[in-house]
């Protein structure tokens, strides 16, 4: 497109020297300033031709770009996704696997169990504060409570529900129970929102895993041989 500008241009700039003569009844300067004229003409619809597709070209080219940009992230999303699950899926299996046989459970061993639960609960509660709590549905006494923190404290007391539901949602807390009482105990995921919107995607995940750390925590009991008033 270059040369044919510089083409142009040229005749442009010679033009005196190649019209010696007039045509049609012109002058040799009124038909130089014709073909003067008519070669301006000819130059400007050329640059509007280049202008309009140099305008396809760029739109094309965010239109490109948006479709690269949204493949990305669907792309990022999609790997975001498989290793989430991926972490999930390991962290069922350990907690699945991990049941100690009976003439082995140290006190060691129960931590490390204690630990890849709050891991899940951790990862899939989508909070740093929150704990497990073991309760008798009787007279609703905390039997047992595991922190994600030592010294994590919850305003947040059971007693104040007269039934225990599997889920109960405030401003502040969310709590998921087993879905089941085994010997009049249920275990109790209790979490304290980051914000009022906080929204959990794992639900039937965590009734799962209420149920497996009760199922641990009977474990533990039956060791023990203590059990809950009836």
């Amino acid at each position: 497109m270059y040369w044919l500008y510089l083409i142009i241009f040229t005749f442009v700039v010679f033009m005196p020297t190649l019209v010696q003569r007039g045509l049609y009844g012109f002058s040799a300067d009124q038909t130089e300033e014709f073909a003067t004229l008519i070669l301006g003409f000819f130059a400007f619809a050329v640059f509007l031709i280049q202008e309009k597709r140099l305008k396809v070209n760029v739109f094309e080219k965010k239109d490109i770009q948006k479709k690269v940009h949204r493949m990305t992230k669907d792309l990022t999303q999609s790997y975001s996704y498989i290793g989430e699950t991926n972490r999930k899926l390991d962290i069922l299996e350990q907690i699945a696997l991990g049941y100690p046989e009976k003439t082995s459970l140290t006190v060691k061993k129960q931590k490390a169990m204690y630990d890849s639960i709050i891991e899940a609960i951790r990862l899939l509660g989508k909070s740093d504060d929150f704990s497990l709590r073991f309760i008798c549905t009787t007279n609703l006494e905390v039997l047992k409570e595991v922190k994600s923190f030592p010294d994590l404290a919850l305003n947040f007391s059971c007693k104040n529900l007269s039934a225990v539901p599997q889920t109960f949602e405030s401003d502040e807390f969310i709590m998921i129970t087993s879905p089941r009482s085994i010997d009049n105990i249920i275990s109790c995921i209790l979490i304290r929102k980051k914000t009022p919107n906080h929204k959990i995607d794992d639900f039937e995940i965590l009734k799962a895993i209420a149920s497996q750390s009760l199922l641990f925590f009977m474990f533990i009991r039956s060791k023990k041989q203590i059990s809950c008033p009836s």
